[in-house]
């Protein structure tokens, strides 16, 4: 019955985290309009990492890391946050926070051919339809009603360093999830991040311009700084802290295969997100890719708790 309850506590955690991560690409090109992406990646990551340390010094002071873990960890940095801030940050400078949601969702398929290569993992027909219904949805939500697609090619390929980072972050962290606490995890990860931002801020930031377009339709009663900070601090605490911590936890129950694939669901709530906050409307062409990614995610869940537990130690 516990063993139960964590597992549907992994699925709500997961939620959460999609809705923190689908939130931030708008929150994200809000920021961009006042500053540049090292500015904002700096910030997020030290406010970050102040909450975290202070959480740790209260309620986990007393935690140790294995000497061998140290590796690691500086490679699980290296994916998120350093490059995979750099690709997403970079890219929605370039594309829509909508368009940049949609490619990163399909992190799920990248991590299904990584886990055939490098494990030998055999995925059942139903996980597979489900990701190729996935990604067809995808590509319903990335096109205009003439079918085309009209979007910039370098915003593109930074978007996908960001996907490739994030496989490689989940294949790292499915093994360290296992023997560190997520607190102590993420923690070390964004501090190893902003050490390897911090050289790059000092030379190349820029003074905050507080001009906040007037295409942000709900926000416009609110002032420029405050419409700035508290998208700051939201991107921050909620998809830089919780939602990390959330999602390593959620993997240590279900396994990364079951995890990665809610990826899928960020599309649908930066679309929503970006409707309510910015005005972008929705065409029936992307309500429709919305369905279809749903209809993929449900078949992704059919029948894999095997497959998921075969391929990490879970915490029980």
């Amino acid at each position: 019955m516990n063993k139960h309850k964590s597992v549907v506590w992994a699925y709500i955690f997961l939620v959460f985290s999609m809705i923190c991560w689908g939130t931030s690409y708008v929150f994200t090109s809000i920021v961009l309009e006042c500053t540049n992406p090292l500015t904002l990646v700096s910030l997020r990551l030290l406010i970050s990492d102040i909450l975290l340390w202070i959480i740790i010094l209260i309620f986990f002071r007393k935690y140790a890391i294995q000497k061998k873990d140290w590796l690691y960890l500086f490679f699980l940095a290296m994916c998120e946050p350093f490059l995979y801030y750099i690709g997403e940050t970079y890219a929605l400078d370039r594309i829509s926070p909508v368009i940049a949601s949609t490619i990163v969702a399909t992190i799920p398929i990248f991590t299904m051919l990584a886990m055939i290569v490098f494990w030998k993992q055999k995925m059942p027909v139903k996980n597979i339809v489900g990701v190729i219904l996935s990604l067809l949805g995808i590509v319903f939500m990335v096109v205009n009603k003439n079918m085309e697609i009209d979007v910039d090619v370098w915003g593109i390929m930074l978007i996908f360093l960001a996907v490739f980072a994030s496989v490689g972050y989940g294949l790292i962290i499915n093994d360290l999830s296992a023997r560190i606490h997520p607190i102590w995890l993420i923690a070390l990860q964004n501090t190893i991040g902003l050490g390897l931002f911090f050289p790059l801020w000092l030379t190349s930031g820029q003074p905050i311009d507080y001009k906040i377009s007037g295409e942000t339709v709900i926000l416009t009663t609110l002032s420029p700084e405050v419409v700035f900070w508290g998208s700051i601090v939201i991107l921050s605490v909620f998809s830089s802290t919780i939602a990390y911590m959330l999602y390593s936890i959620s993997i240590s129950k279900i396994g990364i295969a079951r995890s990665a694939v809610f990826t899928n669901a960020i599309p649908i709530v930066t679309a929503i997100t970006a409707f309510l906050l910015t005005g972008e409307m929705m065409s029936p062409i992307k309500i429709f890719g919305m369905c279809v990614i749903i209809l993929g995610l449900i078949l992704t869940q059919l029948d894999s708790t095997k497959t998921s537990h075969s391929t990490i130690n879970c915490k029980e």
